[in-house]
Order: structure tokens, then C-alpha cells, then sequence
């Protein structure tokens, strides 16, 4: 995944299925300055580490279709031009921890980070 990061003008990353091995993804040790958009669906991922400096330029978040994954970073919710997480066919938890992100963004002033997490089961 760093050398991925390294690319110049990544601004759509979308990992699906088999893009991820092993139940953790580490992004600690990368920055996708660039990126915009990032889409998750059907990893087998349990966790996922990262910090807001590892997507800077982040907008668009989607979670679908990964069971298995315990939470979305809370750390996520501090990348400033973070607007849309949309978390669907997760577990509770992840679907919780998109929520907690967004009213801990509102009680910063920040009322633009709009979470789209239905209910998922």
C-alpha cells in the first residue's frame, strides 16, 4: 500500500475483495496526499489503523460490504476536507462509529461531515 501512496495524482482509490491481506490495515507508514476519494467494499479487514495525515485531501469515504471490520478510525473525522462517510452492509459497530465521528465533528463546529450509515442488518 506505501508504494501506491507514492503515486502523484491518486484521487480515487477503490480496494475491493481480495485488495487487502490479513485482517489489519496499517496506512500509518503512507500519505495519499492527494487522494479524494476512497472506497472500501467486501474486505475481509477486522481493523483498520489510520491517521487524518495519512488522507490529507480526503472527501469522500465508503464502507461497503466489510463484515468483518470492527470500526472506521476515529481519527478520520479530523481530516478537515472530510464531507461524505457512507457506510453500508457493515456491522453495527462501524455504522456506530460513523455516527460518533460525525456529532463529535458537530460538537467542533464542524456541521458540514455528513454520515450516510442506515441501517445496515
Amino acid at each position: 500500500m506505501w508504494t501506491i501512496s507514492l503515486l502523484p495524482n491518486l484521487e480515487v482509490l477503490k480496494l475491493k475483495f481480495h485488495a487487502c491481506i490479513g485482517e489489519k490495515w496499517d496506512t500509518s507508514d503512507a500519505k495519499f496526499q492527494r487522494l479524494k476519494i476512497l472506497k472500501l467494499h467486501g474486505l475481509e479487514l477486522r481493523q483498520w489503523v489510520c491517521w487524518r495525515d495519512n488522507f490529507p485531501g480526503l472527501q469522500h469515504l465508503v464502507v461497503h460490504d466489510c463484515l468483518k471490520l470492527e470500526s472506521i478510525p476515529s481519527d478520520v473525522g479530523n481530516i478537515l476536507t472530510l464531507d461524505v462517510i457512507e457506510v453500508r452492509g457493515c456491522s453495527k459497530s462501524v455504522q456506530v462509529s460513523a455516527k460518533k465521528i460525525q456529532k463529535e465533528q458537530e460538537k467542533e463546529g464542524n456541521c458540514f461531515l455528513k454520515v450516510n450509515a442506515a441501517n445496515n442488518f
